[in-house]
C-alpha cells in the first residue's frame, strides 16, 4: 500500500537537493566567526546560501537572516514587526503554532498589540 503524507502544514519532506546540500554544509564545519581557514570555508558557504536565496525571493542579501529554526524565526519576525514596523494589530487563530501564540500573546499582554482571532 502506497502513504501519502499530507500533514506539510507540519513538516515537508526535504527535497533531495537540500539534502545533499545540507550533507556538504554539516562537512564544513568551521566556526564563520573565526579567521583561520575553516572559518574562512564556512562564512563563504553561508554567504553563497545567503546570496541564493535573496536571488529567488528578489531581496538583498543582508535582507536574509538565518536563525536556528522556526520558534526563533517566529520569535524575531514577530517581535520585530511590532517594534521596527509599528505593527499594531495582528491577527491569528486559535489553532496557531504555540510559538506565534505564545508570542503574540504576550506582546496583547503588554499592550504592544491588539490580537484578533479569526
Amino acid at each position: 500500500m502506497k502513504h501519502v503524507y499530507l500533514d506539510n502544514a507540519a513538516t515537508t519532506q526535504v527535497h533531495s537537493n537540500v539534502i545533499a546540500k545540507m550533507q556538504e554544509a554539516l562537512a564544513t564545519y568551521g566556526n564563520p566567526s573565526s579567521t583561520h581557514r575553516f572559518g574562512r570555508t564556512a562564512k563563504t558557504a553561508i554567504e553563497s546560501a545567503r546570496k541564493t536565496i535573496a536571488k529567488y525571493m528578489n531581496a538583498q542579501p543582508s535582507e536574509i537572516i538565518f536563525t536556528s529554526g522556526g520558534t526563533e524565526a517566529d520569535n524575531m519576525i514577530l517581535r520585530c514587526a511590532v517594534r521596527d514596523l509599528g505593527v499594531t494589530t495582528i491577527i491569528t487563530t486559535r489553532i496557531e503554532h504555540h510559538a506565534v501564540l505564545h508570542t503574540v500573546e504576550e506582546l496583547e499582554e503588554k499592550g504592544l498589540i491588539k490580537l484578533l482571532y479569526v
